[in-house]
């Protein structure tokens, strides 16, 4: 979900200024009204903009930019296919553009990736992987047209680190066609983008979405690079996608109360597309600081949605809700819920339902809500030998015990303990998991920390041979960019 999403805010318009696409300060305005999700003002803008400048091809890419965006995160399948035949159109207006336009590229690019991460959400893998590679050889051919056309680094620098998060049935359509991604190659483009748009006055329009997308491509990677939103001077709170992003990043930190703050007071009311996630994301929050709140987030969120995805592992944070409120009856209903829900493939859906069919934990839940929420000596605390007699008696839940364990450790520059107690996790190889998978990828973090180069790439290579598990594919691609990180 997460490299989809930064997928999906590529084609946020905030580059657009070129000889034969009029770009004026009601277009600025629609740019804006994307960015922070009022899209009933879009719509007007765009009327208005339409009547006045029938060759402008701006609203056409406002409007496919804002079609994608609506499609993958507020809408089903009934309205991606209903609106599909719009977007076609729109797309066929942009390649009116003539070829010596550089924008012609990037915004089908752009676009192509966008629908991609649709098509990706409703299980049209083929086509998604074909749209990935259409944007490749569209940015790749204005790259070589147009060397020192910078708006194209950011596309194709993030449709370099991204390749490696594809799920694998769509990620072989990509490379049966010759493209394999290059992580570092990417991550140096973005870092470019940005730092021109810092230097050069004809980008200072571009700051903003460079910004953005420099944060959080690094932040997905977890490179040294992490910037703050509010560092570089971007109106976090006028954005749902910024507050999202920073919110985040607090929660990285170990401040879950900023990262709730940000997203309860995120933009809302009437005049903003609604977004179930995020209400779905801020429930998920709540549960570690203020779990009466999440109670409220994540009805909204059920009540709201217009597809599966995240239903089952909302249900999961409500069946966690009552079992620290004492109700296993309630808990027990909705563990239910998670087993009879359709199946997606959300990575956060995939570990619901592993968890419900196990069974749940409620020691290793709280320790769990309490690493989240940046109380680490308590997990340390609380995760002691006592507690591990009592509450872990089958193997997932002593390699569970063991990595949650490892993580606070680690989270408090405790390298040695960490390191011991993962390895402690990597004793129950049999039970495939996040726990055991991510153990082995902080183990080759932590060797990579220490300079022994050769148990760190042991444990890169290891993280990448273990498979089907949920959120396989952020961890693959973490070892992969480790591996290119090592001499």
């Amino acid at each position: 979900m997460r490299t989809l999403i930064l997928v999906l805010l590529l084609i946020g318009p905030w580059h657009i200024n070129a000889q034969q696409v009029t770009f004026n300060s009601d277009m600025d305005e629609g740019v804006r009204a994307i960015a922070e999700l009022r899209f009933r003002d879009l719509d007007q803008i765009l009327k208005t903009e339409r009547l006045r400048s029938p060759e402008n091809r701006v609203p056409d890419y406002l409007e496919a930019a804002a079609l994608c965006i609506r499609m993958f995160f507020a809408e089903n399948e009934a309205y991606f296919n209903n609106k599909l035949s719009r977007l076609d159109f729109l797309f066929d207006r942009l390649e009116d553009l003539p070829d010596s336009e550089p924008y012609k590229r990037v915004f089908l690019a752009e676009l192509a990736l966008a629908r991609s991460g649709v098509y990706g959400k409703f299980k049209h893998n083929i086509k998604a992987g074909w749209g990935f590679y259409q944007a490749y050889n569209l940015l790749e051919k204005n790259l070589e047209e147009h060397p020192n056309f910078i708006p194209t680094l950011i596309p194709f620098g993030v449709l370099q680190t991204a390749v490696g998060t594809l799920p694998d049935d769509y990620k072989s359509v990509a490379s049966l066609f010759g493209f394999e991604g290059d992580i570092e190659a990417g991550l140096k483009m973005i870092r470019k983008a940005y730092y021109y748009s810092l230097a050069d006055p004809k980008l200072s329009f571009h700051r903003d979405y460079f910004g953005y997308v420099y944060a959080y491509a690094n932040f997905e990677l977890k490179t040294s690079e992490q910037v703050s939103l509010f560092t570089l001077d971007m109106k976090v709170k006028q954005s749902t996608f910024f507050s999202y992003l920073e919110a985040q990043m607090r929660l990285q930190q170990g401040d879950a109360e900023r990262a709730l703050d940000l997203m309860r007071n995120r933009p809302k009311g009437s005049v903003y597309l609604e977004v179930p996630f995020f209400e779905y994301y801020t429930g998920k929050l709540a549960l570690m600081v203020k779990p009466d709140l999440a109670v409220e987030h994540l009805n909204t969120f059920l009540e709201t949605s217009r597809d599966n995805e995240h239903r089952k592992s909302a249900y999961r944070y409500l069946a966690w809700y009552h079992l620290l409120k004492g109700s296993e009856e309630k808990a027990e209903a909705f563990r239910q819920r998670i087993l009879t829900e359709p199946e997606t493939l959300t990575g956060s859906d995939k570990q619901a339902l592993a968890e419900a069919k196990r069974g749940f934990n409620l020691a290793l839940i709280k320790a769990r809500l309490d690493f989240d929420a940046g109380r680490y000596a308590k997990v340390v605390e609380n995760l002691n030998d006592k507690s591990f007699k009592k509450h872990c008696k089958e193997d997932w839940e002593r390699q569970e015990f063991y990595y949650r364990k490892a993580r606070a450790l680690q989270e408090l520059g405790l390298v040695d303990q960490a390191i011991l107690s993962f390895m402690q996790a990597l004793n129950y190889q049999e039970v495939m998991s996040f726990s055991l998978a991510n153990s082995t990828l902080q183990l080759a973090i932590l060797f990579e920390g220490k300079g022994n180069i050769q148990k760190s790439r042991q444990y890169y290579q290891a993280a990448l041979k273990l498979k089907d598990y949920p959120f396989h594919e952020g961890v693959q691609q973490k070892a992969k960019a480790g591996l290119g990180r090592l001499p």
